[in-house]
């Protein structure tokens, strides 16, 4: 579970296909928060890369694929494999047609339109699966997977970055995490007592298992690393990103009479509500981009 909406377009004619304005479908998708993905195939061989689909959240299928393709059989391979993503089906002969067939063939969960008017039904169709998902216990997955993705980018930052800097630079590093690191915790103390002996970047990351940690490994490398020392971003990135998180993950949420949720732990609060969560879902995405331009500046070093 994540942030990317992922569309397979299925259609024969290429030509129809570019002529497509997917502007006003991605930008659509990217205000909700969600990463536009749209796959473009155009003939069986292509598709059949794609099998079983259940990577996609819609299906967007011509009626007529040419040849013997039809779209309709197409469809009904996809619901009888237990797939359930949204499916928008289309034609130039009209939705009464469309119907005629889905009610023939007996395919479920679809929608018809006129070839000329995917646009305006695909957002709406996608704006309506997308708050689907958007209940609390699915938002606390996707903010799980998706901050587990922004500390494996900082995990590679911060290797990258360590590489760039001095020997000398690396043992202050690996100096502050020791001294920051000590609990009273006797495998803990027993790993960190080994590490201290014999520092490497592969141990310190294995011994740094939260993502507290590793913004504060960011952070140590940073003030060594020429190319990192403008991207102070610590403080925001807990606040906006982490904070969250942890009430999400660890929060006893009590409902409100306007549908929002309210989160108590540790002694603090969090509300949250469709705003909120579209807020969070933008920053993720934001962070998520900013994160992998400083690991792709630092490869290029």
């Amino acid at each position: 579970m994540n942030l990317n909406y992922s569309i397979l377009w299925y259609d024969d004619d290429k030509n129809f296909f570019d002529s497509q304005d997917m502007e006003p479908i991605e930008e659509a998708i990217t205000s909700w928060g969600f990463r536009p993905q749209i796959i473009p195939v155009h003939d069986a061989a292509e598709l059949k890369q794609h099998e079983p689909f259940n990577q996609f959240d819609m299906l967007v299928v011509d009626l007529e694929l040419g040849g013997n393709e039809h779209g309709a059989q197409f469809i009904k391979n996809v619901r009888d494999n237990n797939v359930f993503a949204e499916i928008i089906f289309y034609s130039m002969k009209g939705a009464d047609e469309l119907w005629q067939i889905i009610g023939r063939e007996r395919l479920e969960g679809v929608f018809v339109v006129y070839k000329t008017r995917i646009e305006q039904k695909l957002i709406r169709v996608a704006h309506q699966s997308v708050r689907k998902v958007l209940d609390l216990e699915n938002m606390r997955g996707i903010v799980m997977a998706e901050v587990g993705d922004l500390d494996e980018i900082l995990e590679k930052i911060f290797t990258i970055a360590m590489s760039g800097i001095t020997e000398e630079q690396r043992q202050q590093v690996y100096k502050s995490f020791v001294k920051k690191s000590r609990e009273p915790d006797k495998k803990f103390e027993e790993a960190l007592s080994a590490f201290e002996n014999e520092p490497t970047i592969e141990q310190l990351l294995t011994l740094s298992d939260g993502s507290e940690k590793r913004v504060q490994n960011f952070n140590r490398v940073r003030q060594h690393h020429p190319l990192l020392k403008s991207h102070n971003f610590s403080e925001e990135y807990r606040n906006t990103i982490l904070s969250p998180r942890n009430f999400l993950a660890h929060g006893v949420p009590e409902r409100k009479e306007d549908g929002s949720l309210l989160f108590r732990h540790r002694g603090k609060e969090f509300l949250f509500d469709d705003e909120v969560g579209k807020t969070l879902r933008h920053k993720i995405l934001e962070y998520n981009s900013a994160f992998s331009e400083i690991a792709e500046a630092l490869s290029q070093q």
